[in-house]
Protein backbone atom coordinates (compact mmCIF):
# COMPACT_ATOMS: atom_id res chain seq x y z
CA UNK A 1 0.00 0.00 0.00
CA UNK A 2 1.69 3.86 -0.87
CA UNK A 3 2.12 5.73 1.62
CA UNK A 4 -0.24 8.67 1.52
CA UNK A 5 -3.50 5.66 1.11
CA UNK A 6 -1.83 3.76 4.71
CA UNK A 7 -2.91 7.04 6.69
CA UNK A 8 -6.00 7.40 4.98
CA UNK A 9 -6.99 3.74 5.69
CA UNK A 10 -4.85 4.21 9.24
CA UNK A 11 -7.48 6.13 10.27
CA UNK A 12 -10.05 3.89 9.32
CA UNK A 13 -8.82 0.98 10.90
CA UNK A 14 -8.62 3.31 14.19
CA UNK A 15 -12.50 4.46 14.00
CA UNK A 16 -12.94 -0.07 13.52
CA UNK A 17 -11.38 -0.46 16.38
CA UNK A 18 -13.11 1.75 18.25
CA UNK A 19 -16.26 0.48 17.44
CA UNK A 20 -15.40 -3.06 17.95
CA UNK A 21 -13.88 -2.10 21.22
CA UNK A 22 -17.01 0.21 22.35
CA UNK A 23 -19.69 -2.83 21.61
CA UNK A 24 -17.50 -5.56 23.55
CA UNK A 25 -19.77 -7.37 25.67
CA UNK A 26 -19.04 -8.57 29.46
CA UNK A 27 -18.51 -11.67 31.15
CA UNK A 28 -21.57 -12.33 32.36
CA UNK A 29 -22.72 -12.78 29.01
CA UNK A 30 -21.36 -16.09 28.82
CA UNK A 31 -23.70 -19.08 28.53
CA UNK A 32 -24.33 -20.50 32.44
CA UNK A 33 -23.15 -23.83 32.73
CA UNK A 34 -20.56 -26.03 30.88
CA UNK A 35 -19.50 -23.08 29.00
CA UNK A 36 -19.11 -20.53 31.66
CA UNK A 37 -17.41 -23.17 34.00
CA UNK A 38 -14.83 -24.24 31.66
CA UNK A 39 -13.90 -20.56 30.23
CA UNK A 40 -13.46 -19.54 33.81
CA UNK A 41 -11.45 -22.49 34.88
CA UNK A 42 -9.26 -22.56 31.62
CA UNK A 43 -8.24 -18.80 32.32
CA UNK A 44 -7.94 -19.78 36.03
CA UNK A 45 -5.46 -22.79 35.04
CA UNK A 46 -3.68 -20.36 32.96
CA UNK A 47 -3.13 -17.38 35.28
CA UNK A 48 -2.24 -19.78 38.27
CA UNK A 49 1.31 -21.06 36.19
CA UNK A 50 4.77 -19.69 37.06
CA UNK A 51 5.30 -18.41 33.35
CA UNK A 52 1.91 -16.28 33.58
CA UNK A 53 2.73 -14.72 37.31
CA UNK A 54 6.01 -13.73 36.16
CA UNK A 55 4.81 -12.36 33.03
CA UNK A 56 2.47 -9.82 34.80
CA UNK A 57 4.23 -9.29 37.18
CA UNK A 58 7.23 -7.56 34.63
CA UNK A 59 4.37 -5.01 33.52
CA UNK A 60 3.23 -4.46 37.61
CA UNK A 61 7.34 -3.99 37.72
CA UNK A 62 7.56 -1.66 35.22
CA UNK A 63 10.30 -3.20 33.18
CA UNK A 64 10.91 -6.80 31.70
CA UNK A 65 14.18 -8.49 33.01
CA UNK A 66 17.00 -8.40 31.20
CA UNK A 67 16.70 -11.80 29.56
CA UNK A 68 13.30 -11.51 28.36
CA UNK A 69 13.82 -7.65 26.85
CA UNK A 70 16.28 -10.11 24.47
CA UNK A 71 14.44 -12.92 23.95
CA UNK A 72 13.29 -11.49 20.78
CA UNK A 73 14.11 -11.96 16.91
CA UNK A 74 14.16 -8.36 16.93
CA UNK A 75 14.15 -6.92 20.19
CA UNK A 76 14.34 -3.54 19.50
CA UNK A 77 17.75 -3.06 22.04
CA UNK A 78 21.09 -3.23 21.00
CA UNK A 79 24.48 -2.89 22.46
CA UNK A 80 25.40 -2.21 25.74
CA UNK A 81 21.68 -1.52 27.00
CA UNK A 82 21.52 -0.42 30.14
CA UNK A 83 18.55 -3.18 31.02
CA UNK A 84 21.15 -5.82 31.72
CA UNK A 85 22.59 -4.20 34.45
CA UNK A 86 19.91 -2.52 36.44
CA UNK A 87 17.18 -5.68 35.96
CA UNK A 88 19.03 -8.38 35.89
CA UNK A 89 16.28 -9.67 38.39
CA UNK A 90 12.46 -8.34 39.12
CA UNK A 91 11.98 -5.44 42.03
CA UNK A 92 10.89 -7.02 45.29
CA UNK A 93 7.25 -7.06 45.73
CA UNK A 94 6.71 -7.70 41.80
CA UNK A 95 5.84 -11.46 42.15
CA UNK A 96 3.85 -11.18 45.27
CA UNK A 97 1.83 -8.11 43.86
CA UNK A 98 0.94 -11.03 40.99
CA UNK A 99 0.19 -13.49 43.05
CA UNK A 100 -2.22 -11.41 44.74
CA UNK A 101 -3.63 -10.08 41.22
CA UNK A 102 -4.31 -13.90 40.74
CA UNK A 103 -6.29 -14.78 43.96
CA UNK A 104 -8.27 -12.13 43.81
CA UNK A 105 -9.25 -12.50 39.91
CA UNK A 106 -12.68 -11.79 39.22
CA UNK A 107 -13.31 -12.58 35.67
CA UNK A 108 -15.84 -9.73 35.33
CA UNK A 109 -13.34 -6.98 34.21
CA UNK A 110 -13.05 -9.11 30.89
CA UNK A 111 -15.30 -7.88 27.63
CA UNK A 112 -15.80 -9.80 24.55
CA UNK A 113 -16.21 -9.51 21.07
CA UNK A 114 -19.98 -10.13 20.88
CA UNK A 115 -19.27 -12.70 17.57
CA UNK A 116 -17.27 -14.91 19.01
CA UNK A 117 -19.42 -14.76 22.47
CA UNK A 118 -22.31 -16.26 20.26
CA UNK A 119 -20.37 -18.82 18.54
CA UNK A 120 -18.44 -19.47 21.46
CA UNK A 121 -22.61 -19.77 23.65
CA UNK A 122 -23.81 -21.79 20.39
CA UNK A 123 -21.28 -24.38 20.10
CA UNK A 124 -21.45 -28.15 21.34
CA UNK A 125 -18.94 -28.64 25.08
CA UNK A 126 -16.14 -30.33 23.68
CA UNK A 127 -16.04 -29.81 19.85
CA UNK A 128 -13.92 -28.35 17.30
CA UNK A 129 -15.63 -24.88 17.24
CA UNK A 130 -16.34 -24.80 21.01
CA UNK A 131 -12.29 -25.49 22.02
CA UNK A 132 -11.25 -23.10 19.25
CA UNK A 133 -13.82 -20.41 20.45
CA UNK A 134 -12.57 -21.31 23.74
CA UNK A 135 -8.99 -20.51 23.08
CA UNK A 136 -9.78 -17.21 21.66
CA UNK A 137 -10.97 -16.11 24.90
CA UNK A 138 -8.60 -17.26 26.75
CA UNK A 139 -6.00 -15.35 24.35
CA UNK A 140 -8.05 -12.17 24.80
CA UNK A 141 -8.52 -12.56 28.40
CA UNK A 142 -4.66 -12.82 28.78
CA UNK A 143 -4.35 -9.92 26.73
CA UNK A 144 -7.04 -7.64 28.49
CA UNK A 145 -5.71 -8.26 31.67
CA UNK A 146 -1.91 -7.07 30.46
CA UNK A 147 -3.49 -4.05 29.50
CA UNK A 148 -5.32 -3.60 32.66
CA UNK A 149 -2.23 -4.16 34.61
CA UNK A 150 -0.19 -1.77 32.57
CA UNK A 151 -3.05 1.08 32.82
CA UNK A 152 -2.62 0.23 36.44
CA UNK A 153 1.12 2.14 36.27
CA UNK A 154 1.90 0.95 39.57
CA UNK A 155 6.07 0.51 38.53
CA UNK A 156 7.34 -1.30 41.32
CA UNK A 157 11.48 -0.84 39.85
CA UNK A 158 12.94 1.10 42.03
CA UNK A 159 14.43 3.64 39.24
CA UNK A 160 13.66 5.71 36.48
CA UNK A 161 11.86 3.53 34.08
CA UNK A 162 12.05 6.18 31.10
CA UNK A 163 15.81 6.49 30.59
CA UNK A 164 15.84 2.68 30.48
CA UNK A 165 13.05 2.41 28.20
CA UNK A 166 14.25 5.39 25.84
CA UNK A 167 17.89 4.43 25.50
CA UNK A 168 19.62 4.68 22.37
CA UNK A 169 23.09 3.11 21.44
CA UNK A 170 25.41 6.29 20.70
CA UNK A 171 26.01 6.18 17.28
CA UNK A 172 29.47 5.82 15.40
CA UNK A 173 30.29 7.29 11.76
CA UNK A 174 27.65 5.58 9.24
CA UNK A 175 24.99 4.90 11.54
CA UNK A 176 21.53 5.76 11.08
CA UNK A 177 19.56 7.07 14.32
CA UNK A 178 16.63 4.42 15.38
CA UNK A 179 13.75 5.93 17.43
CA UNK A 180 13.28 3.26 21.10
CA UNK A 181 10.25 2.03 20.99
CA UNK A 182 7.93 3.56 23.71
CA UNK A 183 7.72 0.30 25.58
CA UNK A 184 10.09 -2.43 26.17
CA UNK A 185 7.00 -5.03 26.32
CA UNK A 186 6.03 -5.39 22.98
CA UNK A 187 5.86 -7.43 20.33
CA UNK A 188 7.43 -5.82 17.07
CA UNK A 189 4.83 -7.17 14.78
CA UNK A 190 2.21 -5.54 17.36
CA UNK A 191 3.34 -1.89 17.63
CA UNK A 192 0.33 -0.19 15.28
CA UNK A 193 -0.95 1.47 19.28
CA UNK A 194 -1.73 4.73 17.05
CA UNK A 195 -4.45 2.78 15.68
CA UNK A 196 -5.31 0.38 18.93
CA UNK A 197 -8.53 1.43 21.26
CA UNK A 198 -6.73 0.79 24.16
CA UNK A 199 -3.52 2.48 22.70
CA UNK A 200 0.07 1.53 23.59
CA UNK A 201 -1.59 -0.83 26.44
CA UNK A 202 -2.63 -2.74 23.96
CA UNK A 203 0.59 -3.51 22.50
CA UNK A 204 1.96 -4.53 25.95
CA UNK A 205 -1.38 -7.15 25.72
CA UNK A 206 -0.23 -8.79 22.51
CA UNK A 207 3.58 -8.98 24.64
CA UNK A 208 1.93 -10.66 27.59
CA UNK A 209 0.10 -13.33 25.55
CA UNK A 210 2.97 -13.79 23.41
CA UNK A 211 5.14 -14.22 26.41
CA UNK A 212 2.34 -17.20 27.67
CA UNK A 213 1.06 -18.65 24.98
CA UNK A 214 4.34 -18.80 22.96
CA UNK A 215 2.68 -16.63 20.33
CA UNK A 216 -0.22 -13.89 19.27
CA UNK A 217 -3.00 -16.23 18.58
CA UNK A 218 -5.17 -15.41 15.28
CA UNK A 219 -7.55 -17.20 13.53
CA UNK A 220 -8.02 -18.64 9.63
CA UNK A 221 -10.98 -16.34 9.14
CA UNK A 222 -11.75 -17.36 5.48
CA UNK A 223 -15.58 -18.47 4.74
CA UNK A 224 -14.87 -22.50 6.11
CA UNK A 225 -16.41 -25.03 3.86
CA UNK A 226 -17.01 -27.20 7.24
CA UNK A 227 -18.20 -24.62 10.08
CA UNK A 228 -18.12 -28.03 12.36
CA UNK A 229 -13.90 -28.46 11.70
CA UNK A 230 -12.33 -25.33 11.74
CA UNK A 231 -8.48 -24.90 11.20
CA UNK A 232 -6.41 -24.87 13.71
CA UNK A 233 -5.29 -21.85 15.54
CA UNK A 234 -2.30 -20.24 14.06
CA UNK A 235 0.65 -18.66 16.77
CA UNK A 236 2.70 -15.37 15.74
CA UNK A 237 5.25 -15.76 17.65
CA UNK A 238 8.28 -13.45 18.43
CA UNK A 239 11.13 -15.17 20.75
CA UNK A 240 14.44 -15.43 19.83
CA UNK A 241 15.69 -18.62 17.86
CA UNK A 242 11.77 -19.25 16.58
CA UNK A 243 10.36 -18.64 13.41
CA UNK A 244 8.61 -15.13 13.15
CA UNK A 245 5.87 -16.49 10.55
CA UNK A 246 2.51 -16.94 11.79
CA UNK A 247 2.06 -20.76 12.02
CA UNK A 248 -0.84 -23.39 12.46
CA UNK A 249 -0.47 -25.76 15.58
CA UNK A 250 -0.47 -29.43 14.90
CA UNK A 251 -3.83 -31.28 16.25
CA UNK A 252 -1.67 -32.48 19.21
CA UNK A 253 -0.52 -29.28 20.06
CA UNK A 254 -4.29 -27.76 20.15
CA UNK A 255 -5.29 -30.53 21.85
CA UNK A 256 -2.74 -30.54 24.73
CA UNK A 257 -3.81 -26.93 25.33
CA UNK A 258 -7.41 -27.55 25.14
CA UNK A 259 -6.53 -30.16 27.61
CA UNK A 260 -5.17 -27.98 29.87
CA UNK A 261 -7.79 -24.93 29.90
CA UNK A 262 -10.44 -28.24 31.03
CA UNK A 263 -7.74 -29.64 33.59
CA UNK A 264 -10.03 -30.13 36.92
CA UNK A 265 -5.79 -30.07 38.55
CA UNK A 266 -4.29 -26.94 37.94
CA UNK A 267 -0.99 -28.73 38.45
CA UNK A 268 -0.95 -30.89 35.72
CA UNK A 269 1.65 -30.57 33.33
CA UNK A 270 1.10 -27.35 31.53
CA UNK A 271 2.27 -26.99 27.71
CA UNK A 272 2.55 -23.05 28.42
CA UNK A 273 4.30 -21.67 26.02
CA UNK A 274 3.90 -23.08 23.03
CA UNK A 275 6.93 -23.43 21.10
CA UNK A 276 6.68 -23.40 17.15
CA UNK A 277 9.46 -25.43 15.60
CA UNK A 278 10.45 -27.72 12.11
CA UNK A 279 7.25 -29.98 12.73
CA UNK A 280 5.05 -27.11 12.25
CA UNK A 281 4.81 -27.00 8.79
CA UNK A 282 1.49 -24.61 7.78
CA UNK A 283 3.22 -21.27 7.85
CA UNK A 284 2.47 -18.08 6.47
CA UNK A 285 4.65 -14.67 5.84
CA UNK A 286 3.84 -12.50 9.06
CA UNK A 287 3.83 -9.77 6.20
CA UNK A 288 0.94 -10.63 4.67
CA UNK A 289 -0.80 -13.27 6.65
CA UNK A 290 -3.50 -10.94 7.49
CA UNK A 291 -4.04 -8.92 4.07
CA UNK A 292 -3.58 -11.68 1.93
CA UNK A 293 -4.38 -15.17 3.97
CA UNK A 294 -7.20 -13.25 6.04
CA UNK A 295 -5.17 -14.78 9.09
CA UNK A 296 -5.91 -12.52 12.00
CA UNK A 297 -7.99 -12.73 15.49
CA UNK A 298 -9.24 -8.29 14.80
CA UNK A 299 -8.79 -7.00 11.52
CA UNK A 300 -7.57 -3.87 12.72
CA UNK A 301 -4.53 -5.36 14.66
CA UNK A 302 -1.66 -4.41 12.32
CA UNK A 303 -1.77 -2.18 9.38
CA UNK A 304 -0.76 -3.40 6.05
CA UNK A 305 3.05 -2.70 5.33
CA UNK A 306 4.10 0.36 2.70
CA UNK A 307 4.71 -1.39 -0.52
CA UNK A 308 8.51 -0.31 -0.70
CA UNK A 309 8.41 -2.12 3.35
CA UNK A 310 7.18 -5.31 1.91
CA UNK A 311 9.20 -5.63 -1.11
CA UNK A 312 12.00 -5.25 1.06
CA UNK A 313 10.83 -7.83 3.63
CA UNK A 314 9.92 -10.33 0.60
CA UNK A 315 13.79 -9.95 -0.93
CA UNK A 316 14.99 -11.26 2.39
CA UNK A 317 17.62 -14.34 2.37
CA UNK A 318 14.95 -17.09 3.42
CA UNK A 319 16.49 -18.97 6.21
CA UNK A 320 15.88 -22.78 7.42
CA UNK A 321 14.42 -20.98 10.90
CA UNK A 322 11.67 -19.47 9.17
CA UNK A 323 11.23 -21.91 6.16
CA UNK A 324 12.99 -25.40 6.95
CA UNK A 325 11.55 -26.59 3.56
CA UNK A 326 13.84 -24.88 1.89
CA UNK A 327 16.88 -26.84 3.66
CA UNK A 328 14.97 -30.37 2.48
CA UNK A 329 14.67 -29.48 -1.03
CA UNK A 330 18.22 -28.61 -1.75
CA UNK A 331 19.35 -31.79 -0.29
CA UNK A 332 16.72 -34.02 -1.87
CA UNK A 333 18.16 -32.29 -5.23
CA UNK A 334 21.38 -32.98 -4.22
CA UNK A 335 20.76 -36.58 -3.24
CA UNK A 336 18.96 -37.08 -6.43
CA UNK A 337 21.78 -35.80 -8.77
CA UNK A 338 24.16 -37.42 -6.95
CA UNK A 339 25.96 -33.99 -6.05
CA UNK A 340 27.96 -34.88 -2.84
CA UNK A 341 26.14 -33.36 0.51
CA UNK A 342 27.79 -30.78 2.14
CA UNK A 343 28.13 -31.20 6.31
CA UNK A 344 24.28 -30.62 7.67
CA UNK A 345 24.35 -28.76 10.51
CA UNK A 346 21.55 -28.74 13.33
CA UNK A 347 18.41 -26.94 11.79
CA UNK A 348 17.76 -24.19 14.38
CA UNK A 349 14.04 -24.83 14.16
CA UNK A 350 14.20 -28.54 15.15
CA UNK A 351 12.64 -29.28 18.25
CA UNK A 352 15.02 -30.75 21.48
CA UNK A 353 16.09 -34.16 21.13
CA UNK A 354 14.85 -34.45 17.41
CA UNK A 355 17.34 -35.67 14.93
CA UNK A 356 18.21 -34.80 11.44
CA UNK A 357 18.01 -37.19 9.38
CA UNK A 358 21.91 -37.30 8.61
CA UNK A 359 22.23 -37.97 12.46
CA UNK A 360 19.78 -40.75 11.90
CA UNK A 361 21.76 -42.27 9.54
CA UNK A 362 25.32 -41.70 11.21
CA UNK A 363 23.61 -43.11 14.29
CA UNK A 364 22.38 -46.57 12.28
CA UNK A 365 26.05 -46.76 10.75
CA UNK A 366 27.21 -46.05 14.56
CA UNK A 367 25.15 -48.94 15.47
CA UNK A 368 25.37 -51.30 12.73
CA UNK A 369 29.08 -51.54 13.32
CA UNK A 370 29.12 -52.37 16.78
Amino acid sequence: MEREDLEAFSKVLHEVARCAHDQRVPFYTIKEGDHHHVLSRAIKNVLGTELAIFTYAQIIDGLPTADVAWDRRLPGISGDHPIDDVHEELCPGAMDKAREFYANWDPSILKFDPKVVEAYNHAEPGSKPFNLRLVELVAVSLHQIGVTLFKLDLRLHNGDIESITNWRMPLSDGMIAVPARPTLFNHPAYMDYDIYPEGLADAVGYWAEDRIIGGVSVFDRRPQADPLNPPNLFLHPCRDHVTDRVCQLRDEQQQALVDFFLSDDPSSVCPLPVLIDVQNQVRFDWMTAHTTDLIYRDIWERKPLERDDLNFMLRRPRADLDYPEIRQMIYHVNAQLGIPLPTEDRSPSLPPGQTTEKEERHNLNESSTR
